[in-house]
């Protein structure tokens, strides 16, 4: 009889804790810019991420999320046509909402020689203020952000595509009861 009683006491000490199931997933994100003969030094251009289209893990637990971490950032320059001294003397990642109501600067680079770097994965630093705003992003109602890679070389013509990497981690909580 004490020992049903015991289950009786646990099952209902679970109940009123809760049962629930977490789980981690990573993920990648990539966003390719194609700067292909662009007359000037200067070059913008904005994409969406929508991260229910980058994972059919994070879709399909969208609702039960805890957190969402950018684990690591890289950039590689996968093609290049240019003279050998050509650089990026400046250029900067933006991340805004998709409303447009705020941005943020995810990371700036500048000096970077193309033909030393083409095919070559880079660090992408990211800051701490665009990586939480850009997690945040993900997180809300549009698991969506805006992405803008704004870029200034030293001579024209300019012709290289570069990808942005991102590898996430997420935590989703589910509740079974």
């Amino acid at each position: 009889m004490r020992k049903i009683m015991f289950v009786c006491v646990a099952v209902v000490a679970a109940v009123i804790i809760g049962c629930s199931a977490s789980k981690n997933f990573t993920f990648s994100i990539d966003k390719v810019f194609v700067v292909n003969n662009y007359s000037s030094t200067s070059y913008t251009s904005s994409d969406t991420i929508n991260a229910t289209q980058e994972s059919s893990d994070f879709n399909t637990y969208k609702s039960d999320l805890q957190s969402v971490s950018i684990q690591s950032a890289t950039y590689t320059i996968t093609s290049f046509t240019g003279p050998l001294t050509q650089t990026i003397t400046s250029a900067t990642v933006t991340v805004k909402a998709l409303d447009g109501s705020s941005s943020k600067v995810l990371a700036t680079l500048s000096n970077v020689n193309l033909s030393s770097v083409a095919a070559i994965t880079q660090p992408l630093t990211l800051t701490d203020d665009g990586k939480q705003f850009f997690e945040n992003q993900l997180t809300g109602s549009t698991s969506s952000v805006v992405i803008t890679f704004t870029a200034t070389a030293n001579q024209a013509p300019v012709n290289f595509t570069v990808k942005f990497h991102f590898d996430i981690l997420t935590n989703y909580s589910k509740s079974l009861i």
